[in-house]
C-alpha cells in the first residue's frame, strides 16, 4: 500500500505541472487531452511503483483519477456539504478586496481540497485493488 500512495505523490504531484493541472477540468478538446496526457503520466507512476501492471489494474487506475480530476468531483463535493469549495471561494470574494483574511482563508481553502482530492483518488484506488487482488 506505501507503494500506492508513493505512485500516487509522484504522479499527482511531480509529473503535473501547470500546462495540464490549469486546464484539465476544461470541457474543450485541449482541456480533454490535457486530462488525459496528466492521468497517462498518473498511471504510469503508479503502476511502475507497484510493480503491478496487468490491463484491468491499468483501467481502474486511469479512469478512477481520470473522473474525478475531469469532472472536478471533490469540488462537487465540497459544495454539496457546504464545505469549503475553491469555486466558492474564488467566485465570491468578500467586499471585492482581497485581505490577509481573505489570502489566509483561501489558502485553508486550498489545503482541504487538496485533502479531498488526494483522499477520493487514494479511496478509489484501495477499492479498485481491494475489488481486483483480494
Amino acid at each position: 500500500m506505501f507503494e500506492m500512495l508513493l505512485g500516487h505523490l509522484v504522479g499527482d504531484y511531480l509529473l503535473q505541472n501547470d500546462w495540464m493541472a490549469l486546464e484539465k477540468g476544461k470541457h474543450n478538446g485541449m482541456g480533454w487531452f490535457k486530462c488525459t496526457v496528466h492521468c497517462v503520466l498518473y498511471t504510469i507512476a503508479v503502476c511502475t511503483l507497484m510493480g503491478l501492471w496487468n490491463a484491468a489494474w491499468v483501467l481502474a487506475v486511469f479512469f478512477s483519477h481520470f473522473v474525478v480530476d475531469k469532472f472536478g468531483i471533490p469540488d462537487m463535493y465540497l459544495r454539496a456539504v457546504n464545505g469549503r469549495s475553491i469555486h466558492g471561494f474564488l467566485t465570491h470574494p468578500e467586499n471585492g478586496e482581497y485581505s490577509a483574511h481573505i489570502c489566509l482563508r483561501g489558502g485553508f481553502t486550498a489545503v482541504v481540497y487538496a485533502v479531498c482530492d488526494n483522499t477520493m483518488h487514494l479511496l478509489l484506488m484501495f477499492i479498485s485493488w481491494k475489488i481486483l487482488y483480494t
